[in-house]
């Protein structure tokens, strides 16, 4: 299925959210004439598509902090990452290619001449990753059209003019490392996964590999896996039918009281409640 990224919200900015449940399909999302694209996850990962000049498709992974940039009147597809294909949720915001040209009219020393110039399948940039999940916010809770374009033009400025801390921050993961770790934890965090072998997938000692990676996402990466497994856990009950004790032990929980534990103190219910939430939702 075919989406055009746009909708009414303001006239410079556009920001809306879309998230994989249960649904196996791939999006694949059109940028309209006169809007440039910037996609990020702010739950989970995905796999993230794009048309290479020669008509075929390029594909990586989008994880935290990180963003695809897309130029108007070009294709992006996405899907959940396989093997085990969890739910993700993304934002999409959508900038106005007049704000974006305005910009660079004004400031002829811009390291890019043109709107296309500023395209890439996937950029570490935790800056507006962070931003994204603030506009989001800001839009939900009623933000006039004035914010919106105080926002729209920051966002040029910052996309012509990127702060050095784009990169990784002082101190963090460098995105290659935080795609291996991230990647490797997606894969196997049904498994009792150590500290000492995370940070052997980053290269780092235990020390080093802990703050680097609570310095690039902001979490810790307990608190990292915990969340893999709980969104994995919330699939599982409502697709599967499977025990809820087998359940926690698919996702990385043995221990049944641990994982009813942990699960009602992130998700604020117990498994078998919002197994039962779920079911009563989908009845007719």
């Amino acid at each position: 299925m075919i989406k055009t990224c746009r909708d009414q919200s303001y006239r410079e900015l556009v920001v809306e959210e879309r998230a994989a449940g249960h649904d196996s399909g791939t999006w694949t999302y059109q940028l309209p004439d006169q809007w440039f694209g910037i996609v990020t996850p702010i739950r989970g990962v995905c796999q993230i598509e794009g048309r290479e000049n020669g008509g075929g498709w390029l594909g990586t992974t989008l994880g935290p902090g990180e963003v695809c940039r897309v130029a108007p009147n070009n294709l992006i597809r996405l899907s959940r990452t396989p093997p085990r294909r969890l739910p993700f949720e993304v934002v999409y915001i959508q900038l106005s290619v007049e704000v974006l040209q305005r910009a660079l009219d004004t400031h002829t020393t811009a390291p890019v001449r043109d709107v296309s110039e500023l395209q890439t399948l996937r950029a570490f940039d935790p800056h507006v990753a962070s931003m994204a999940q603030a506009l989001l916010h800001a839009r939900k809770t009623g933000a006039g059209e004035r914010y919106a374009m105080s926002a729209a033009h920051y966002l040029a400025e910052y996309l012509l003019h990127p702060r050095r801390d784009a990169s990784p921050r002082t101190g963090g993961l460098s995105p290659e490392q935080l795609q291996t770790v991230t990647t490797f934890m997606s894969a196997n965090f049904s498994s009792n996964i150590t500290l000492d072998q995370l940070a052997k997938e980053a290269g780092l000692s235990r020390y080093h590999f802990l703050r680097r990676f609570s310095a690039a996402t902001g979490k810790t990466p307990l608190q990292y896996l915990t969340e893999l497994r709980l969104e994995a856990a919330c699939h599982l009950l409502a697709v599967d039918n499977d025990p809820v004790s087998q359940v926690g032990r698919r996702c990385g929980f043995p221990n049944p009281e641990h994982f009813a534990r942990v699960f009602r103190k992130h998700v604020g219910c117990a498994p078998s409640q919002y197994r039962q939430q779920g079911q009563l939702a989908s009845s007719p």
